[in-house]
């Protein structure tokens, strides 16, 4: 593994980092390709991702790949937020 990335990414809440650790933490164990790895950290309100590949190809595409698992898992905890709120709201007004 000759090339290496690292992506530090700010998020508003902790609870929202556990959840993407979390979520993260199981493809790191099995990756699809032996071209890259990845390391999942949490820190607060901080993750981050370190990728090393053999060549730039395959740390692109790791990072590619990771990112969208990242915006999937940040978008479902938003919804879920939301959804959470309206459902309180609801409870308030009967």
């Amino acid at each position: 593994m000759n090339r290496k990335a690292v992506i530090h990414l700010e998020f508003p809440s902790e609870k929202l980092v556990k959840i993407l650790v979390k979520a993260l933490l199981p493809e790191t164990k099995k990756p699809a390709t032996s071209r890259s790895r990845v390391f999942v950290e949490g820190e607060g309100r901080l993750l981050t991702l370190r990728i090393e590949g053999e060549d730039t190809s395959a740390i692109r595409s790791t990072i590619n790949s990771y990112l969208r698992w990242v915006v999937l898992v940040r978008d479902t905890y938003e919804a879920t937020e939301i959804l959470r709120e309206d459902e309180s709201d609801a409870k308030t007004l009967n």
